[in-house]
C-alpha cells in the first residue's frame, strides 16, 4: 500500500501538470508562475517528502534493528505538531535527528509561503490590471467626446449648407457612438469584474486545492493504514486457527475443517469490511 501512496501523488502531480500546460497553451502566464508553480511546490515539499522517506525507509538495513525504524505516518505528525521533531527510541531517517529536524522545518516554512502566493498574487494583478485598463479607457473616452463635438459642428455646417432633401447629407445628422458601445464592438470587457469577486474565487479555489490535496493523501494513507490492520488480522487468525489447532500431525484432519472458516474470516477482513 505504500506503493499506492506513491502512485498517488504521482497521479495528482499529472493533474498539476495539465493545468500548467493549459497555462502555457492559453498564454496565462500569471496562472502558471502564481498558481501552477506554488501548487507543484507545496504539493511536493509536504507528500513528495512523505515518498522520499518512504523510499529511504525501504532502502535501508533494519535487521537487528526493526524496533528502532520509524514509522513515516509518526514522522508526517512530528513534522506539523513538533517541527519534525525524532521521536525518542528510533533512528532518523535522513542523516542524523537536527538535520531531519531543520529539513523538516524549511519544508514547512516553504508550504506555508506558497499558500499566500497562490491566494493573493493573482487578484492584486488582477486589480491593477483593470485598473490601468480603465486609466486608458477614460483617457480614450475623453479625447473620443472631444473630437466627436468636433465633427458634429462641422456635420451641421454642412448641413446648413446643403439641400434639406439630399438623403446622403441627412444621415450626418446621426449622433456618434458612445465610447462604451465601441469597446463593446472591439471585444472590450464592458463591465470588469470586482476585485472581491476575483479574490473570493481565489479563496475558494486555494482552499479547495489545499483541502483536496490533504483529503486525496489521506485516503491513500488510509488504505495503507486499513492493509496493515487487515494483515494483523489474518495473521492472527491463522496463528489461532491454523497453526495452533489444524498443523499439528496429530491434527491433520482439522485442516479440512478450519481452513474454509480460516479463507472466509480473512476474505471478509480483507475485501468485504471496506465494500
Amino acid at each position: 500500500m505504500k506503493m499506492a501512496v506513491i502512485f498517488g501523488v504521482a497521479q495528482m502531480s499529472l493533474g498539476i501538470l495539465m493545468k500548467a500546460f493549459n497555462s502555457l497553451y492559453f498564454g496565462r502566464t500569471v496562472e502558471f508562475f502564481f498558481e501552477f508553480i506554488p501548487q507543484i511546490i507545496l504539493l511536493w515539499v509536504l507528500f513528495g517528502f512523505m515518498n522520499v522517506l518512504i523510499i529511504v525507509k525501504w532502502l535501508a538495513d533494519w535487521q537487528g534493528r526493526t524496533d528502532r525504524a520509524p514509522g513515516i505516518i509518526s514522522v508526517m505528525i512530528n513534522m506539523f505538531l513538533s517541527q519534525g521533531a525524532v521521536d525518542e527510541g528510533v533512528d532518523p531517517l535522513l542523516f542524523n535527528e537536527n538535520t531531519q529536524q531543520i529539513i523538516s522545518i524549511v519544508l514547512l516554512l516553504i508550504a506555508f509561503i506558497c499558500v499566500p502566493i497562490m491566494l493573493l498574487v493573482k487578484p492584486l494583478w488582477y486589480r491593477c490590471k483593470v485598473g490601468k485598463n480603465l486609466t486608458k479607457s477614460k483617457g480614450k473616452k475623453k479625447k473620443y467626446n472631444k473630437l466627436s463635438e468636433e465633427d458634429k459642428e462641422d456635420s451641421v455646417q454642412t448641413i446648413e449648407q446643403l439641400d434639406d432633401g439630399r438623403s446622403s447629407t441627412a444621415t450626418l445628422k446621426k449622433e456618434p457612438l458612445d465610447m462604451d458601445e465601441i469597446i463593446r464592438q472591439q471585444g472590450g470587457d464592458d463591465h470588469p469584474h470586482a476585485f472581491s469577486e476575483v479574490f473570493i474565487h481565489q479563496l475558494i479555489e486555494t482552499i479547495e486545492f489545499v483541502l483536496g490535496t490533504i483529503s486525496n493523501t489521506a485516503s491513500y494513507l488510509r488504505l495503507w493504514a486499513l492493509s496493515l490492520a487487515h494483515s494483523q488480522l489474518a495473521d492472527v487468525f491463522f496463528e489461532k486457527l491454523l497453526n495452533t489447532m489444524a498443523l499439528e500431525p496429530a491434527r491433520w484432519y482439522m485442516l479440512f475443517l478450519l481452513f474454509p472458516i480460516f479463507f472466509s474470516f480473512t476474505f471478509f477482513v480483507l475485501m468485504l469490511m471496506d465494500c
